[in-house]
C-alpha cells in the first residue's frame, strides 16, 4: 500500500460518552470480579462447613447407634452369666429378665442350637412358643461366635417391626446356646434426641436391606428414595436428583453390625444461602451496569457539550467573527473556553484596531495627496520661473515631511505644539534672541499637525523673505492659548523688522494659509499690519484639534 494510502485512511474515532462508559465500567469490572470471587470463596468456605457439619452429624448418628446396641450386648451379657442356663433353670431366668426388662421395649429370648425358642419373656412362661420369625441372625451368631443384630421384621409374637440382637453362649452344655434381645423399632428414637444433626438436616438409620429403622424418610417419595440416598457408596456429601428433587445427602456404615446412618436434607435448603448470594450479585451487577451507563452517559454529554462550545468558540475564532461568552463545569474546558474568547477578542479587536488604523492611512495619504495636489497648484500659480516653482515645491513638501515625521513617531499620531513649531521653524535658523514660543503643553491630532505644520512653515518663509527676519534685528514671538469651549488660538506677532503693508494681490502665501486654516481645519485667519510688524491670528475649532 503507498504511502499516500496509508495518510487517507482515518484512525477508529468513537464519542467521548462511550469512551467515558467504557473507562467506568473498566474500573468497575475488577471491583466485580473481586466481588464474585468472595462469593465463590463464601460457597466454598460454606459447603465444606455443611460438610463438616453433616459429617460431624452421621457420625453423631452412627456412634449413638453402636453404642446403643453395644449396651444390649452388654446386658445380654449379664443374662449370660446370671448362671440359670447352666442349672437350667429357665424359669427364674424367665422372670428375673421379665422385672429387669419391664417398660423398656425389649424382650429376651433364648434359643436352642436349632434357634427353636426355650423362653421368651413377650409371653407368660409355659406357653408354648413358635419358632423364630427370623431365625438368620441366631444361626448366624453361632456360626461365628461373634454378636449379629438383625434386619428389621414384623414378629410373631410383637405384630410389630422389630429387630433382634443375639449373642451366642460359647462355654458350657446348657440347652441354650444363644441369647437375643428383641426390640421394638419405636424404641430408637429416644436414644437420638441428644445427638441429633445439625438444623435444616434429617438422619436416617438403615439396617442391611435397606429398610427403615430409626429416623425420618422423605415425605414427597417411597421408602425406595431413602435407600438410593443412604446406600451404600454415598460415603461423603454428595447431591442426587431423584424424581426431579435434588438431595444433599451422607452416610456411613455402622460397624460391626453393618446397618447404615444417614443424615440429608433436599437442595432448597442447602442452597438456599448461595443462591440468594448469587441472585443478590446479579442484582448487584445489574444496578452497577446501568448506573455505569446512566452516569457514563451524563459526564459523557456533559463533556461532550463542553468540547462543543470550545470548538464553537475555535470556528468562530477561526471565521474571525465575535466569540459568545461560554462557559464550562468542567474547570479545565472552562479555562479553555476563556483561553479561547480572550484570543479570539484580541484578534477582533486588533482586526477592528488594523482596519481603523488602515482606514486612518488612506484618509491620511488622501489628504496629503490632497496638500501636496495644491501646494503644487499654488506654487506654479505664484512662480516666475521653474527654478523657482522646483524650490517651492521642495521646501513645502519637506515641511509637510517633517510632519509626518512627528506623527510617526507617536503611537497615537498626536504630537507636541511646541515641537510642531519648533521642527518647522528650525530651517530657518532662528535661534532664541530672535524666536519666543509662549504657550500651554498642547498636542494636536494627526488632521491638525499637517495643515497647521505647513502654514507655520510658510509664515517662517514669509518673515524670512520680506518680514522680521529679513532684518538682522527682527524677532518673531508666537504664543497659544485653549478657549473656553476648546478651541486653539495661535498668535504671529514680528517685530523689528521692515514696516509691513497689505499686499495688493493675494500671493501663494496667503492662498496657502487661507486655505488650511480655514478649509482644511475650518477655523479663521486675521492679519493686522502693524507699523512695529505683522500680527496674525489663527483660530482653530474645537473639532479635533487638540490630542
Amino acid at each position: 500500500m503507498s504511502a499516500k494510502g496509508h495518510s487517507g485512511r482515518q484512525s477508529p474515532r468513537a464519542p467521548v460518552t462511550i469512551l467515558i462508559v467504557a473507562l467506568i465500567m473498566a474500573l468497575a469490572a475488577p471491583s466485580l470480579a473481586f466481588v464474585a470471587i468472595l462469593l465463590f470463596q463464601t460457597d466454598v468456605v460454606t459447603r465444606r462447613q455443611l460438610e463438616a457439619r453433616a459429617e460431624q452429624g452421621v457420625g453423631a448418628i452412627s456412634r449413638t447407634v453402636d453404642r446403643e446396641l453395644r449396651s444390649m450386648v452388654t446386658n445380654l451379657s449379664v443374662f449370660a452369666a446370671s448362671g440359670w442356663i447352666e442349672t437350667e433353670e429357665y424359669d427364674r431366668l424367665h422372670a428375673r429378665a421379665s422385672a429387669a426388662l419391664k417398660g423398656s421395649g425389649s424382650y429376651l429370648v433364648a434359643v436352642d442350637e436349632n434357634a427353636v425358642q426355650i423362653l421368651n419373656t413377650r409371653a407368660p412362661w409355659g406357653t408354648p412358643l413358635a419358632p423364630l420369625s427370623n431365625p438368620e441372625p441366631a444361626r448366624q451368631a453361632l456360626a461365628t461366635g461373634q454378636p449379629v443384630v438383625s434386619d428389621v421384621f414384623v414378629g410373631n409374637l410383637a405384630k410389630e417391626d422389630v429387630f433382634n440382637l443375639t449373642l451366642p453362649i460359647l462355654s458350657g452344655h446348657a440347652r441354650a446356646r444363644a441369647l437375643n434381645l428383641s426390640r421394638s423399632v419405636t424404641t430408637l428414637a429416644p436414644i437420638f434426641q441428644e445427638n441429633l444433626p445439625p438444623q435444616g438436616w434429617i438422619y436416617a438409620v438403615l439396617d442391611r436391606q435397606g429398610k427403615l429403622v430409626s429416623g425420618t424418610a422423605p415425605v414427597d417419595g417411597p421408602e425406595g428414595v431413602l435407600r438410593q440416598l443412604c446406600g451404600a457408596g454415598v460415603n461423603g456429601l454428595r447431591q442426587q436428583a431423584i424424581n426431579g428433587i435434588t438431595y444433599s445427602t451422607t452416610s456411613e456404615t455402622v460397624e460391626p453390625w453393618g446397618w447404615r446412618a444417614c443424615v440429608w436434607t433436599s437442595s432448597g435448603e442447602f442452597d438456599a444461602g448461595a443462591a440468594q448470594r448469587w441472585r443478590n450479585f446479579t442484582i448487584l451487577t445489574i444496578v452497577v451496569v446501568l448506573v455505569t451507563i446512566l452516569s457514563g452517559a451524563a459526564l459523557g454529554q456533559m463533556l461532550a457539550g463542553a468540547i462543543r462550545r470550545a470548538a464553537a468558540v475555535g470556528r468562530a475564532l477561526d471565521a474571525g467573527g465575535d466569540v459568545p461568552e461560554m462557559h464550562s463545569l468542567v474547570r479545565e474546558v472552562d479555562d479553555v473556553l476563556g483561553t479561547l474568547t480572550r484570543a479570539a477578542r484580541r484578534r477582533l479587536n486588533h482586526e477592528q484596531e488594523q482596519a481603523v488604523l488602515l482606514s486612518e492611512t488612506a484618509h491620511r495619504a488622501k489628504n496629503q495627496i490632497a496638500i501636496a495636489s495644491a501646494l503644487t497648484r499654488l506654487s506654479a500659480r505664484s512662480a516666475q520661473s521653474v527654478d523657482q516653482l522646483r524650490d517651492d515645491i521642495v521646501a513645502r513638501l519637506d515641511a509637510l515631511g517633517q510632519s509626518i515625521d512627528m506623527m510617526a513617531k507617536s503611537s497615537s499620531g498626536a504630537v507636541s505644539l511646541a515641537d510642531l513649531i519648533t521642527t518647522q521653524l528650525e530651517p530657518f535658523g532662528a535661534g532664541r534672541e530672535r524666536l519666543e514660543l509662549d504657550g500651554p503643553d498642547v498636542s494636536v491630532s494627526p488632521t491638525t499637525a499637517q495643515p497647521l505644520g505647513l502654514v507655520i512653515h510658510e509664515m517662517a518663509t514669509n518673515a524670512a523673505k520680506y518680514g522680521a527676519w529679513s532684518s538682522p534685528d527682527g524677532r518673531v514671538r508666537m504664543s497659544w492659548s485653549r478657549q473656553v469651549d476648546g478651541g486653539l488660538v495661535l498668535e504671529w506677532r514680528e517685530e523689528g523688522g521692515p514696516a509691513p503693508k497689505p499686499p495688493e494681490r493675494t500671493g501663494f502665501g496667503s492662498s496657502l494659509i487661507e486655505m488650511m486654516i480655514e478649509r482644511t481645519l475650518g477655523g479663521k485667519v486675521a492679519r493686522n499690519y502693524t507699523p512695529d510688524g505683522l500680527i496674525a491670528t489663527f483660530r482653530l475649532k474645537p473639532e479635533g484639534p487638540l490630542g
